[in-house]
């Protein structure tokens, strides 16, 4: 049985100051939106940029190991194709 894709899917990441988000496959900015309005409803699609990534070992801030994302610019063995997100806080957008 094969696996079910995965485009269009989220890709929860976390860390302090987010400036971008991941999405799975490469997506238009209207699929990144109801994306992301489903996902993170508080945000607007300023811009998208199509690129690669792939999931590695690293270390957390205890030096344990950990999974890591990591964003690449050319498709690779074992990379898979990500849309990334550049957005505004639509109460900012909003207000301007």
């Amino acid at each position: 049985m094969s696996q079910p894709t995965k485009h269009g899917e989220y890709i929860l990441l976390y860390w302090d100051d987010k400036t971008h988000e991941y999405i799975r496959g490469h997506v238009t900015q209207a699929e990144a939106q109801k994306v992301l309005d489903f996902e993170c409803e508080d945000l607007k699609v300023t811009s998208i940029r199509h690129t690669y990534a792939f999931w590695g070992v690293g270390n957390d801030e205890c030096g344990e190991p950990c999974s890591v994302f990591y964003p690449r610019e050319e498709p690779g063995r074992g990379r898979f194709k990500v849309t990334e997100i550049g957005f505004t806080r639509k109460d900012y957008a909003n207000k301007i």
